[in-house]
């Protein structure tokens, strides 16, 4: 076995408690915390973007992560879904998966492509908190599609050939995280904690209980399953309950969620 092989079981064996530890909790609130510490360990990031892609193009934010920038990731994420999603030169791709009948079998990294992205793009989502690097992995579901974001800054440099790697490697992982964590996340909205109910204080029955679908891990699509109600009656309950609490995606949902109380 040559040094190359070597180096990598070396660094898939250091994975491994974490791969675990995110298999444990899919479908579990702690996932997606879960997720950020292993794509931490094996790339280092420095942020984290997911978003749910539904069949007829819209955008949602399932989870916007800056570990020392917080508040500008919800801010990045709320720019994002208010519109600039159309901009970005993955959109296409992403958006023509998200009608496919069947989930793609292989779902590949696309790394940052600098010269398709407008200089308005790119001063919105790249320019504070200085970023200057990303991959991404669009995933086709079963309804829709899931699209995830990885970021690097200055202080650890653009990603490198052993970084593409070995995402590359935990690329099959990832999409079959995501695809059963998003798709299949129970959502106990009876399950209501002090900081939600105050948070959520303010919406109708329906509109709460959407809210609380969302914040459990669902999409729209999953969500007016779980309610059995149309897919158009959920996006009329979100934009009235969004538009209550002041805020334009998932992540300032759950954002306003942890601070209340």
């Amino acid at each position: 076995m040559n040094e190359t092989a070597n180096t990598q079981l070396t660094e898939w064996g250091n994975l491994l408690p974490s791969v675990a530890a995110c298999i444990e909790a899919v479908e579990r609130d702690h996932f997606e915390s879960q997720l950020l510490a292993l794509l931490h360990q094996a790339v280092g990031i420095e942020q984290c973007m997911i978003f749910g892609c539904s069949t007829n193009g819209d955008i949602d934010c399932l989870l916007a992560s800056n570990h020392q920038l917080p508040r500008v990731a919800d801010r990045l994420a709320r720019l994002y879904v208010s519109g600039l999603f159309r901009q970005d030169p993955n959109y296409l791709q992403l958006s023509q998966l998200a009608v496919q009948q069947e989930p793609s079998s292989s779902d590949a990294l696309t790394t940052m492509q600098v010269e398709a992205m407008s200089p308005a793009y790119r001063s919105h989502l790249f320019a504070f908190p200085d970023l200057i690097d990303k991959v991404s992995l669009n995933i086709a579901a079963k309804e829709g599609a899931y699209y995830l974001n990885l970021y690097r800054g200055p202080q650890r440099g653009p990603f490198t050939p052993a970084n593409l790697d070995c995402l590359n490697s935990i690329a099959p992982l990832l999409t079959s995280l995501l695809r059963r964590h998003y798709s299949n996340a129970p959502a106990r909205p009876e399950q209501l904690s002090a900081r939600e109910a105050a948070a959520l204080a303010p919406l109708t029955d329906r509109e709460r209980q959407l809210c609380l679908y969302l914040l459990r891990g669902h999409t729209l699509k999953t969500a007016a399953a779980k309610l059995d109600i149309a897919f158009s009656t959920t996006e009329t309950y979100r934009k009235r309950a969004y538009a209550k609490l002041g805020i334009a995606s998932k992540a300032g949902l759950v954002a306003l969620c942890k601070a209340s109380g």
